[in-house]
């Protein structure tokens, strides 16, 4: 590959991979992005159906996902009134505008306003909620939403007459995704997702949102699919020239599909979280994938006919006592010191971020057939 076509292809990926490509602190990055403007706009409008947005302070790419997936979530955020504390405080910059200094306080009377009756009450002089709304201020803080002039945010989790003087940026207009239809007839979330898939359904194609699918999650199952998406990946002629779209711009990616999965694997790891690499909570989930596997193959356990494995919380964490007694010799000592239930949820959200496992209603569990695709094992210890 050329180095022009290199050059695109890490433009491209890093879109994918950053919210924003920042002009101050990723110049060189931002500077490749703006020369190679038209062709990267083009592709991304072709394959995807995305929009690319240029202003002077920043790059981003409108990524708008099919289906939104547990880990497209805010890593910063743990429970619900964050989302609705962010929600409220993005509504009341919107009404400030850009380059406008207001106070934490004057922040904290706008959010009782914005706040929907309908939600769990919040009280500022509880600590946990004044805590929350401090995580919200810190995750705009590191995303540009605003910037602080003076005191720190920190202090307003232990101290309710803790103030502290903040100023709008240009970016928190364009932090969350552009939608063409009139949000005040909104009345639901329900409503809000139908929508955002009726919008996503009318202006993109089924193979740009494949596309999306592929390039945004780690696998996709034909059960998530439509009809017509699914077609596009039974037709030999057309998983073909699906493969060439990717492969060709794309080096070290490759289109791979087996039985009712497929999923785009790299040869190289680039941009973004990778399964596996050397971690110990990724060691560990692939050791339970073979497990599993091998439990599979020797018919000690039953898979449906979308290759998946169901089977009760209580057996799951059996079979991750099996592996600890096999190989926890190559466990680090923080790991194998825990209780074995705690570091076998950290393996599942581990998992369930990769699209491998799920823990379902009534503590059942769900390991799809992309948990087998990357197995192995650690060499048993000498004696």
């Amino acid at each position: 590959m050329d180095k022009d076509r290199l050059v695109l292809q890490e433009c491209i990926e890093a879109l994918f991979h950053y919210h924003w490509i920042h002009r101050d602190t990723q110049a060189d990055l931002y500077f490749q992005i703006l020369a190679r403007k038209t062709d990267i706009a083009d592709m991304l409008r072709e394959y995807f159906g995305y929009r690319l947005l240029l202003r002077n302070e920043f790059i981003k790419l409108e990524k708008i996902p099919v289906s939104p997936k547990p880990f497209m979530g805010i890593d910063d955020f743990t429970t619900s009134l964050h989302y609705l504390f962010f929600c409220c405080f993005l509504a009341f910059l919107e009404d400030n505008g850009e380059d406008k200094q207001f106070t934490l306080h004057n922040a904290c009377d706008a959010i009782r306003m914005y706040y929907p009756e309908e939600a769990v009450p919040f009280a500022w002089e509880e600590r946990s909620h004044r805590k929350a709304f401090a995580d919200v201020l810190q995750h705009c803080v590191k995303m540009r939403l605003v910037h602080v002039v003076d005191r720190d945010i920190d202090g307003f989790r232990n101290d309710e007459s803790h103030d502290v003087l903040l100023q709008t940026t240009p970016y928190f207009r364009h932090f969350a995704p552009l939608y063409f239809f009139d949000l005040s007839k909104i009345q639901n979330r329900s409503q809000l997702e139908e929508y955002i898939a009726k919008e996503i359904e009318n202006g993109a194609t089924p193979r740009q949102r494949l596309l999306r699918r592929l390039f945004l999650e780690a696998v996709i199952y034909d059960d998530e699919l439509s009809a017509e998406e699914i077609k596009l990946l039974e037709g030999g002629e057309e998983l073909e020239r699906l493969n060439e779209m990717i492969s060709g711009p794309f080096e070290y990616w490759h289109l791979e599909r087996y039985h009712r999965t497929t999923m785009l694997t790299h040869a190289e790891n680039r941009y973004g979280d990778y399964y596996p690499i050397d971690e110990q909570i990724s060691n560990a989930a692939v050791q339970y994938a073979t497990l599993i596997l091998n439990k599979v193959n020797s018919q000690k356990v039953a898979i449906d006919h979308n290759g998946r494995v169901l089977c009760s919380e209580y057996e799951a964490i059996i079979w991750f006592q099996e592996i600890k007694d096999l190989y926890s010799h190559g466990w680090t000592k923080s790991f194998t010191e825990r209780p074995i239930t705690v570091i076998w949820r950290e393996v599942m959200e581990y998992m369930s971020d990769f699209h491998m496992a799920d823990t379902l209603p009534d503590k059942q569990i769900v390991f799809y057939s992309s948990a087998g695709r990357v197995t192995g094992e650690y060499v048993s210890q000498s004696k």
